[in-house]
């Protein structure tokens, strides 16, 4: 029975793969702003191809029993269960002007079918996927030795926010030359671009790829460095949280006008929220593993 759950997990994600990367060519087609921006089509594309790379290499992985990518699921249910939340935000805050203002082709869609979709593959799917691939038996499948399983010395846990930085790290490094916007705000009314904002990412890719590898393998600078890097993401999320408003999105993307400028304000304000509380629970458990990076090793 796992065996086959397992080859259907690996096949489903592959379709995700497939899927988001039929939905980019016929976006980008379609979109007429971004075939007249070059820079910012290339930016898109690399961007995307990731999106679909991802989920592609880790069904092929899955299929083949590999144990990397057993982790990697993990950390795309992660992402999923994020975006799961925010479209359910979005779907109940977003004043019903903006949904009059879609194309007659959006608008066969019934909200309630979008919601439930929303539900089963952004937040059932993902839950079951976490909760099925950190079983033993189908740890021991993947090559996960009974040892291994009882006295493993680097939790669950720490694996993933190794794997976690190390995405963040390779997204920031794509962003450092090919930046999607021409501005990225830091904070409050504070904007960066050009020289700078390659600098901010830059450093972003630096620090990512340390933590990365420190918490692979379990280093007391790695421990340190997440924290002080979190605790100031979270001050950061804090003054950006009261003070993001319509007018940071439209300094990003001027296009964004008439009804639509309430989605990014809605938006601005939930991924704010999300910001501080998702670091501020990622701190928590970081400290309570400290004795794991401060042993003697």
């Amino acid at each position: 029975m796992e065996k086959t759950l397992i080859r259907l997990a690996g096949i489903y994600t592959v379709c995700i793969g497939i899927i988001v990367f039929i939905a980019m060519f016929f976006g980008v087609l379609m979109s007429g702003n971004l075939t007249k921006n070059p820079p910012l089509l290339e930016a898109v594309i690399v961007y995307l191809l990731f999106l679909v790379l991802w989920p592609a290499v880790t069904g092929l992985g899955i299929i083949f029993k590999k144990n990397w990518a057993r982790y990697s699921i993990f950390v795309m249910a992660v992402f999923a269960i994020f975006i799961g939340i925010s479209s359910a935000v979005a779907l109940i805050f977003i004043p019903q002007s903006v949904y009059e203002t879609q194309t007659k082709a959006a608008s066969y869609i019934p909200e309630f079918f979008i919601s439930v979709a929303n539900f089963i593959f952004f937040i059932c799917i993902p839950i079951f996927f976490m909760i099925f691939f950190n079983k033993n038996k189908v740890k021991a499948i993947f090559g996960v030795t009974k040892p291994q399983i009882t006295n493993k010395k680097r939790p669950l846990g720490i694996t993933l926010l190794a794997i976690v930085a190390f995405f963040t790290a390779f997204i920031s490094a794509i962003f450092i030359f090919m930046p999607i916007y021409p501005k990225s705000p830091l904070i409050g009314g504070v904007f960066l671009s050009g020289i700078g904002e390659k600098i901010y990412f830059l450093a972003v890719t630096v620090i990512n790829l340390y933590i990365s590898i420190g918490f692979l393998r379990l280093r007391k600078n790695a421990w340190i460095t997440y924290m002080a890097f979190y605790i100031v993401s979270i001050v950061i999320g804090i003054v950006n949280t009261f003070t993001a408003s319509r007018m940071t999105f439209f300094e990003i993307v001027p296009s964004i006008q008439g009804n639509y400028a309430e989605v990014p304000n809605i938006l601005s304000k939930f991924s704010g929220v999300v910001g501080l509380i998702l670091p501020t629970f990622l701190l928590m458990y970081v400290v309570s593993k400290k004795r794991l990076f401060f042993v003697n090793r």
